[in-house]
């Protein structure tokens, strides 16, 4: 493991995005899924100011809202085995895996949810960098919810209409901790309460 300098990977804030997805070429019926965005204070490396980004993603949980989250903890399996999360730290132009096997949340309030996590992130495999190797990391922070994004397919099958949509979105969430449907750009969304 890389002891790093304490100016490396500080987060400054944190996203917890939240989809209506689907596959259906794929098999995937539709399903509530998360994922978790930190940003990081920009630092130097090599001559060079650099600003990561961790995400999180495909995080599918026994849960009917953001605020289902609540005080409760997730395990997954080891990437990239069945039920794992996807999880990678963008930087140098690369997809660097970082390993989520637990998600605790805690309480919510104004719009943002605490979720605290260890990750260990290998910089050797996509990175080629000899000088991280791989890293451990904690966090524990409040997190931003994002509005409910409705998939493209779930949109194009509806043929737009917003009242089939928030039926079908019904099915698979409560919509009492959403706003109503809105148009937003690249599709539909249902804001956070």
């Amino acid at each position: 493991m890389s002891d790093l300098p304490e100016t490396y990977f500080k987060p400054s804030g944190g996203k917890l995005g939240q989809l209506i997805y689907e596959n259906p070429a794929d098999g995937v019926e539709s399903r509530l899924q998360f994922f978790i965005e930190i940003a990081f204070a920009p630092f130097e490396i090599d001559d060079e100011t650099v600003s990561p980004i961790l995400r999180v993603d495909n995080v599918v949980v026994d849960s009917m809202s953001w605020k289902g989250l609540q005080n409760r903890a997730f395990e997954f399996a080891y990437a990239p085995k069945p039920g794992s999360v996807e999880g990678a730290i963008l930087l140098f132009g690369e997809h660097n895996p970082a390993d989520v096997i637990k998600l605790s949340f805690g309480s919510s309030e104004g719009g943002k949810i605490r979720v605290s996590f260890e990750t260990e992130v290998d910089f050797e495999i996509e990175a080629d960098r000899d000088d991280l190797e791989q890293v451990e990391m904690s966090f524990d922070l409040d997190l931003e919810a994002q509005p409910l994004r409705v998939s493209t397919s779930l949109e194009k099958r509806s043929g737009g209409d917003e009242a089939e949509i928030t039926t079908a979105v019904s099915a698979l969430v409560n919509l009492d901790d959403y706003g109503a449907i809105e148009k937003a750009p690249g599709g539909f969304v249902f804001s956070v309460k």
